[in-house]
């Protein structure tokens, strides 16, 4: 074996072992089975492609190596030849030996992307110029009872684990359900229902697309598919108990939003467990409503500290919200907790910040307002001394939802107005009746709801392919760089003669 030989074989050999693993290790971080039998052949496929391609290239740019212009080079013996049988017989065979193997591992593989072998529900997935909407069979728990399960749009509801048949339909033109993660791909087409399965097997948010176009508004045709854990809910599709069952008690004030967690949260993150938001902020003397939600695996309650000392009802997981009413009182700091045994050791624990009045002057000119932002808690009273000092009467407002008017402000005389912020803005505009005159209104609470569980980061095919192919063309072009070098320096330093 040639030296030039021994050394591609060496830089060859890991090459090809990587490329050989990998289709497994595409298949290991695979969301769904659908999604691993199509990583799997894609790579496979990628493999052989990426095989015959450095293959040829090696081959070419060795055979440029080796009979180059140059002095070491001598014709062979005897006469040239024309052909050569194994090569022939190589080139043949060798692509057709690949081409099988493909059409083998494709034929395996088709059967369990189109077909489960077996489901446990059935969905419908109804498209609709330019949403997605999903239709749940009825529910039989294991007492006889039976329940129906609501539509949901724009989201779909699915438990990590279990197997779902697809029912494709369309409403009016050709869509197609495309969920990239997950694997799924199919046509919705009208009169006819087209059957796709999907198993998630990591938990999480996967996004939802039109993959046909469908109208003007076919970029806008997105929506998710949200996997959640096993025993967060009772039912393993459908939108989740909170949003569709009844709660305990009855709402009366503004709502504000808590949610049990077992994970962790912003105050504690040291704590395996949290409250979210675990800080709220809001005004004195208020009539608030918390909305309890328990979502998670296991019963919680919820209590707030005296003098409040609000203790809710025990909540069983998925049984729907709880509504706790009070007055907020005077302003201070009040924990909230979990009452169920440790498990406000665990970061189950929250501080509601209760605040008095937030004072602003503000100025208001021909052109132009003083302070342009105002910031608020909700349920907090604002106490605005405005001063006009412009060359005439101005009027002044609070923009929707509040939709109040402290009407004209007159030139030079200061006016005192008083408004409880008892709703939520993010923002809304205050000031006279031009945009030059108007500052923004943001009322909020500390903390957000829980959002959707985050997007499972799926497998990098493309950077793969083309950091491969990258990686490949770089070599090309350092080959292709010394074959040039070796070219200019001969011409610089032509052989002798012999």
């Amino acid at each position: 074996m040639r030296r030039s030989d021994r050394r591609i074989l060496a830089v060859l050999s890991p090459i090809l072992a990587a490329l050989g693993l990998a289709p497994t290790a595409a298949a290991a971080d695979a969301a769904s089975p659908v999604q691993r039998e199509i990583l799997g052949l894609f790579f496979i496929i990628l493999v052989f492609a990426l095989i015959i391609g450095v293959l040829v290239h090696i081959l070419l740019l060795a055979a440029v190596q080796w009979y180059r212009d140059s002095p070491r080079w001598r014709p062979g013996k005897g006469h040239a030849k024309t052909h050569d049988r194994r090569l022939e017989i190589g080139w043949t065979v060798g692509p057709v030996i690949i081409l099988a193997a493909v059409v083998i591992v494709t034929m395996i593989a088709l059967p369990n992307i189109e077909r489960p072998l077996h489901y446990d529900y059935a969905i419908d997935v109804i498209g609709a110029q330019w949403a997605w909407r999903y239709r749940y069979p009825d529910y039989t728990f294991a007492n006889n009872t039976t329940t129906s399960v609501p539509d949901s749009s724009g989201k779909m509801y699915i438990e990590q684990g279990v197997t779902f048949l697809l029912r494709v339909h369309s409403e009016d033109v050709i869509h197609s359900f495309y969920v990239r993660d997950l694997g799924i791909k199919i046509d919705a087409v009208p009169g006819v229902t087209n059957i796709f399965w999907v198993r998630a097997d990591i938990p999480g948010t996967y996004t939802a697309q039109c993959a046909e176009f469908c109208g003007l508004a076919h970029s806008q045709m997105n929506g998710e598919v949200i996997v959640f854990r096993p025993g967060t809910q009772a039912i393993p599709y459908g939108p989740p108990p909170g949003a569709t069952q009844p709660g305990a008690g009855t709402p009366m004030y503004t709502i504000i939003d808590v949610h049990f967690k077992e994970s962790r949260g912003d105050c504690h993150p040291e704590m395996e467990w949290s409250i979210s938001p675990c800080l709220i902020e809001v005004g004195s003397n208020f009539n608030v409503t918390l909305r309890v939600w328990n979502n998670e695996t296991m019963p919680h309650g919820f209590q707030i500290a005296d003098p409040i000392g609000k203790v809710g009802p025990l909540q069983p997981r998925g049984a729907g919200p709880v509504y706790i009413n009070f007055n907020t009182g005077d302003p201070g700091l009040y924990d909230f907790w979990c009452h169920v045994g440790g498990h406000k050791d665990l970061g189950m624990v929250g501080t509601m910040k209760v605040t008095g009045p937030v004072r602003y002057g503000i100025e208001i000119t021909d052109n132009s307002i003083s302070p342009r932002v105002i910031r608020a808690s909700l349920g907090q009273t604002l106490d605005v001394t405005i001063y006009n000092n412009g060359t005439s009467p101005h009027p002044f407002s609070i923009g929707p939802p509040y939709d109040l008017s402290a009407g004209s402000i007159p030139q030079g005389t200061p006016v005192r107005w008083t408004v409880v912020l008892n709703r939520t803005v993010a923002p809304t505009w205050f000031g006279g009746p031009t945009p030059a005159q108007q500052g923004e209104l943001y009322v909020t609470f500390l903390g957000t709801a829980p959002a959707t569980p985050p997007r499972p980061p799926g497998f990098p095919i493309l950077e793969i392919t083309f950091g491969l192919a990258g990686l490949a063309a770089l070599a090309a072009i350092a080959f292709n760089f010394k074959l040039a070098r070796a070219a200019r320096r001969r011409q610089r330093f032509p052989p002798e003669e012999e």
